[in-house]
């Protein structure tokens, strides 16, 4: 294993021509990719290469992210976003070079109502929100309407019913939360799709870089805050009201219920990953952190209790939020890295390998229906690993040549002895 950094090395030089490798070292971070950090005469440079094909396809995703990125957006964002130099054959799959943004993680958990933190992150998001829709369409990533996102939830809903694992009270409350149309009144933006501690670097106690582009799209904002609630819903308020500072955010009380909601179905997320990969120990671990669901509202019930008896905040009573958060007094630690619950997220999330119950075919939207908002025909994680796979070379060309003196076809190597790459982490 040793060779592993110095045969990535080699494949940086490939990969961008000219350059000049004075160290390399191991990069402790997503085990599905072999990784290593490059030290060249002005930078430090991240070399991965993917180890399994489901982390080929976040690759993918997270270029055609990145080259939606152009200068115009990044000089919107207060923050650094990596930049992609070159690409090279390794084995059957590709080595990646891209610039390694400093930096250091922060675990969910450690943030606190009155944390100094919670701006940078109420300004991230409303800065990722902000852009403009075209980044999205011209890069050929996915927009989806507002129906569009209630029908996909829905869809995830039935198929965590369909295991026959959930319990009946936290079904109920998933499904009156879809089923409230008031709710799904938003206007979609332009989200960063997997948002969590995990992707945030901080320096200094200023978020200085957003990793994992993988899902940029158009969709729900509320999807990007649904992290927050592992610190506690007094976080994710804090955060709120900070939030409808920077930006016309609409309701907040129906933003807040569909990040409770997206936060809780991420358990519905673990049991089907579970299910699929055939992993019992994975299902057993879901389903007790369903049944710890029975018995309270939670987030969701608490959120959907305050929307549906309530009106929305108005700038007033933000400003009454803000005025009563006390001052800082201690400083935010930097911990591990925040593991997600989820490990699969990716675009293959929503696979249908359990047909839907034929018994609650009415509920499960009409097929006519969703074909009218360009769903049905779909699930939208295979939609979107198709058209990665078509698109990739073509949104990526323009981006990467302004790094590479000759075009990337004929900067390919001859494929490396797959001995050299790591094996797959054992399931």
């Amino acid at each position: 294993m040793a060779t592993i950094p110095f045969t990535l090395a080699a494949l940086a030089t490939s990969a961008v021509p000219g350059l000049v490798v004075f160290g390399v070292r191991e990069h402790e971070g997503d085990e599905s990719f072999a990784s290593a950090v490059i030290a060249s005469e002005d930078a430090e440079l991240l070399v991965r290469v993917p180890r399994t094909q489901a982390a080929e396809v976040q690759q993918s995703a997270e270029l055609l992210g990145l080259a939606a990125l152009t200068e115009g957006p990044r000089s919107r964002l207060p923050f650094a976003v990596p930049e992609t130099l070159g690409m090279t054959r390794a084995g059957d799959t590709r080595a990646v070079v891209s610039t390694m943004l400093p930096g250091s993680h922060f675990e969910a958990e450690d943030l606190s109502h009155d944390a100094h933190l919670l701006q940078p992150i109420a300004e991230v998001l409303g800065a990722v929100h902000d852009l403009p829709t075209s980044v999205a369409q011209h890069g050929g990533l996915p927009i989806r309407s507002a129906q569009d996102l209630r029908l996909l939830t829905t869809r995830l809903i039935d198929k965590a019913e369909a295991t026959r694992l959930l319990p009946e009270t936290v079904l109920r409350r998933w499904r009156l939360t879809v089923e409230t149309a008031e709710i799904w009144d938003f206007t979609p933006t332009v989200v960063h799709g997997s948002l969590d501690a995990e992707h945030l670097l901080v320096e200094d106690e200023r978020i200085t870089g957003v990793l994992g582009w993988s899902e940029l799209s158009v969709g729900d904002p509320a999807g990007d805050l649904a992290w927050l609630l592992a610190a506690g819903s007094e976080v994710l308020d804090a955060v709120l009201a900070r939030y409808a500072q920077h930006r016309n955010t609409g309701s907040l009380s129906h933003l807040r219920v569909r990040a409770a909601l997206y936060h809780e179905l991420e358990v519905a997320r673990w049991l089907l990953h579970g299910v699929e990969s055939h992993d019992q120990a994975v299902i057993d671990d879901a389903v007790a952190m369903l049944d710890r669901m029975v018995g309270t509202s939670g987030p969701l019930g608490a959120a959907f209790f305050a929307a549906q008896h309530h009106t929305p905040l108005d700038e007033s009573e933000v400003s009454a939020l803000l005025e009563e958060t006390p001052e800082v007094v201690d400083h935010l630690s930097d911990t591990a890295a925040y593991e997600a619950l989820d490990e699969d997220r990716m675009f293959g999330v929503d696979t249908d390998f359990i047909e839907p119950l034929d018994e609650r075919g009415e509920q499960r939207g009409d097929r006519e229906a969703a074909e009218q908002h360009g769903v049905a025909d779909r699930e939208d994680g295979d939609d979107r690993s198709e058209h990665v796979t078509e698109s990739i070379s073509e949104q990526l060309t323009e981006p990467i040549s302004e790094h590479l003196t000759e075009p990337i076809s004929e900067q390919l190597t001859e494929p490396i002895d797959a001995d050299e790459l790591p094996e797959p982490p054992s399931r």
